[in-house]
């Protein structure tokens, strides 16, 4: 009685040479590491934009906020207003701006704002004494950090208000008319706060005037973005500059309707 043999055929099934996998690994390391760098940029990327978008929205507000009030000033003043200046009382300008609290880094105006205006010879002399009719912008710091400040000398307690904290620079010109200007580079191209090439309607250089004689002020903020990362690391963003500026027509000047 014969016994039945069964053959297989020998297996040629292969696994991965150790160089096919060492070479697996090399080329998934290289993609993880091109896949982290994509991360990293794209974060700091987006948090460079968060930032700007903040920093932009604060520096918009308190630049509506300044305009809106500086071109109040002068509104209907009483005759014979002063301001002290050392020991002497000073007649406070048409325009409303007390000289010597304004320069190119702070202003500060005056107006009527709840005076009747009927014309009437019975209408109460009323002075700029309320809230929001005497008011100073100008830059402040607290421990290290900059900010935009609003001050109300009307008001006894609690008197400023942090406009923006994000603003590293604030600059007023002041113009007896309107104006057209460049923002002005440094040496690296980036703005740096002020103006250039200021020219008036006839197209000739502008220059500014004393604030006491101003009918025509420009605002202007710049917003520093610190860098973000690590030089030459990925996703590195430097340091950059954005400027913001306004342009006020003081009413009180414009027509004598007020």
């Amino acid at each position: 009685m014969h016994k039945l043999k069964t053959t297989h055929p020998p297996r040629t099934e292969g696994g991965f040479t150790l160089i096919e996998l060492m070479l697996a690994m090399g080329i998934t390391l290289v993609v993880m590491v091109l896949a982290s760098s994509l991360l990293a940029s794209s974060f700091h990327i987006r948090s460079r934009e968060n930032r700007r978008s903040l920093a932009l929205a604060d520096a918009q507000r308190a630049l509506n906020i300044m305009t809106r009030e500086i071109a109040n000033t002068g509104f209907r003043l009483p005759p014979n207003l002063t301001y002290t200046s050392g020991a002497a009382q000073v007649a406070v300008p048409v325009n409303g701006i007390i000289p010597i609290n304004s320069d190119v880094n702070s202003i500060r105006i005056i107006a009527n704002l709840d005076d009747p205006g009927t014309g009437a010879a019975t209408d109460p002399v009323v002075g700029p004494t309320e809230e929001s009719e005497d008011v100073r912008f100008a830059m402040a710091v607290n421990n290290g950090t900059t900010y935009l400040a609003r001050y109300d000398n009307n008001v006894t307690n609690n008197n400023t208000t942090v406009l923006a904290d994000a603003i590293d620079s604030l600059n007023f010109y002041y113009y007896d008319e309107r104006v057209t200007y460049s923002a002005a580079t440094d040496a690296n191209g980036r703005v740096n706060g002020t103006l250039t090439g200021v020219l008036n309607a006839a197209g000739a250089a502008e220059a500014e005037v004393a604030p006491a004689l101003a009918k025509y002020i420009v605002i202007v903020v710049r917003i520093r973005l610190q860098a973000v990362g690590t030089p030459n690391a990925a996703g590195y963003q430097p340091e950059s500059n954005v400027q913001l500026a306004s342009d006020v027509g003081l009413r009180n000047t414009i027509t004598n309707q007020y």
